[in-house]
């Protein structure tokens, strides 16, 4: 065996006293780039339910459930981590531009699958008159400032904001029976809302 070159034995003294040429991961944590897309985030604050997300995801990977028990209703978005691909696509796609956000981190490997997951729920508005969904609360307040005075002309929007501004009604009769006259100026959903105005019209 031929005795290494003084140049190949310097080159390796640099390398055992050297600093390192890779980073510390997983002994110390990894900087990433500016603009690096991590693992999405919901904010609760700024998302409203509207599952947009879930709709624009390539994946399939936010799941968009609505539970409905005795008159009031949950939506649950679920991001599952396990099937991410890390895309962006619920962020950029989000309608108030701030109900998801890539963050940084990127080392999500965990044994549990049902640990992978993140959760956010938001209170459902029900027609009262069919008791089908409507939409989340908070996203009709959100469509009511946005429309801003035009949020008037419609009592869905209306009443829905002006539940959020506090009690500015009595307590919305029980759900049932078929849609009248008279229920126009209660929150409805589109076919309950139609049938309002077909018979408005036959009567007018």
């Amino acid at each position: 065996m031929k005795a290494p070159k003084l140049r190949e034995l310097m080159e390796g003294l640099k390398a055992l006293f050297g600093r390192r040429y890779t980073t510390r991961f997983p002994a110390a944590p990894a900087s990433v780039p500016e603009g690096f897309r991590g693992a999405p985030r919901f904010d609760p604050k700024e998302c409203v339910g509207c599952g947009a997300c879930a709709i624009v995801c390539p994946a399939k990977d936010i799941e968009v459930t609505d539970e409905v028990r005795d008159g009031k209703g949950i939506r649950r978005l679920t991001i599952h981590y396990d099937d991410c691909i890390f895309c962006a696509q619920c962020a950029r796609n989000c309608i108030t531009g701030k109900g998801v956000v890539m963050t940084d981190e990127f080392d999500l490997a965990t044994p549990d699958r049902g640990a992978a997951r993140e959760c956010v729920e938001k209170e459902l508005v029900l027609c009262e008159v069919c008791g089908d969904v409507i939409a989340a609360r908070d996203h009709l307040a959100w469509i009511a400032r946005r429309l801003g005075p035009a949020a008037y002309t419609n009592p869905t929007v209306m009443l829905g904001m002006l539940d959020a501004l506090g009690p500015g009604r009595s307590e919305a009769p029980e759900a049932g029976g078929e849609p009248r006259r008279g229920d126009r100026m209660r929150v409805l959903c589109p076919r309950c809302r139609r049938s309002t105005t077909v018979e408005f019209s036959l009567e007018g």
